[in-house]
């Protein structure tokens, strides 16, 4: 059994994964045509560029064609992937966390109500998308094939994806998949939202935010948002970072000192880590203030 995205590498070689997101370009053809049982971690998209899907749920089973696009929730699962007449399937898979999905049903509030009016139970969704929604799963593949793993620009191009469902005519099985995910987070949707939109110090505060001890809210935090608070506050403070660095006039030390990263050691450190280069190779090589 394969584990998406954590198996990413033992199907494809073109794919990229950050704190945020997962994108693989799977291809297949009759050399390779061993169907494998697959989990999806979190929740996912598959669009098919080639051939077609025939998808097996707990409470659902169903195919998708070229230019198809299906939702998986997690924990939900497919096995076998149809060869075209040029023996040929290929798609994007897509993975990504709650938080960023969060982040965004909040900046569009306009969301709430729609989905609030919807009923829905299943774990899997699909349609066929339009030729705007097309091209931007496609634009995904130059990020693959260049390796460029760069989270802020992968982030506004989900964001792009996000609004293109959201409004595209044919948008009522993305509001019920959105729905669904929204349904199974155990905090309060509205605590949530609030905490996308404030800065907190640590993740005691988010606690006392929530009126929960640290325990509940730690386990609760967890369930929701797929990461722990202490990760998505670490997400938060790098993106703003990456942000600061790259389009800011301002130097590490004081970047630091914004951002509640104690140590300037540390920072350079784990920066480097998640972003293959470090504060300072960032600013020099991106930020108009910074080039020489």
């Amino acid at each position: 059994m394969l584990v998406f995205p954590k198996d990413f590498e033992k199907v494809s070689k073109n794919f990229l994964n950050n704190s945020l997101l997962s994108i693989c370009h799977y291809q297949k053809n009759s050399l390779n045509d061993k169907n494998q049982e697959v989990v999806f971690k979190d929740y996912a998209m598959v669009f098919i560029l080639k051939g077609s899907k025939s998808i097996y749920t707990i409470d659902n089973h169903f195919s998708i064609k070229k230019d198809e696009l299906a939702f998986f929730t997690k924990n939900s699962f497919s096995i076998r992937d149809y060869l075209n007449s040029e023996n040929i399937y290929e798609s994007i898979i897509l993975c990504f966390k709650e938080s960023i999905l969060i982040e965004f049903v909040f900046k569009y509030q306009e969301l709430i109500c729609k989905l609030n009016s919807l009923k829905c139970a299943k774990s899997l969704f699909s349609l066929k998308i339009d030729s705007v929604t097309k091209s931007i799963f496609q634009s995904f593949l130059l990020y693959i094939n260049a390796s460029r793993n760069n989270e802020y620009l992968l982030r506004l191009k989900f964001e792009e994806l996000f609004l293109s469902l959201l409004y595209s005519e044919d948008n009522a099985e993305f509001l019920a998949f959105l729905k669904t995910i929204l349904n199974s987070f155990k905090l309060d949707l509205y605590k949530m939202f609030l905490y996308c939109q404030n800065d907190f110090e640590n993740v005691a505060s988010m606690a006392r935010f929530s009126k929960m001890d640290m325990a509940s809210f730690s386990r609760n935090f967890k369930q929701s948002f797929g990461i722990s608070p202490k990760e998505w506050l670490d997400n938060k403070r790098f993106e703003k970072a990456k942000f600061l660095l790259e389009f800011s006039t301002k130097n590490i030390t004081q970047i630091c000192s914004e951002l509640g990263f104690n140590s300037p050691a540390w920072f350079i450190a784990r920066y480097k880590k998640r972003y293959g280069v470090t504060p300072k190779q960032e600013q020099k090589s991106k930020n108009l203030y910074f080039l020489s």
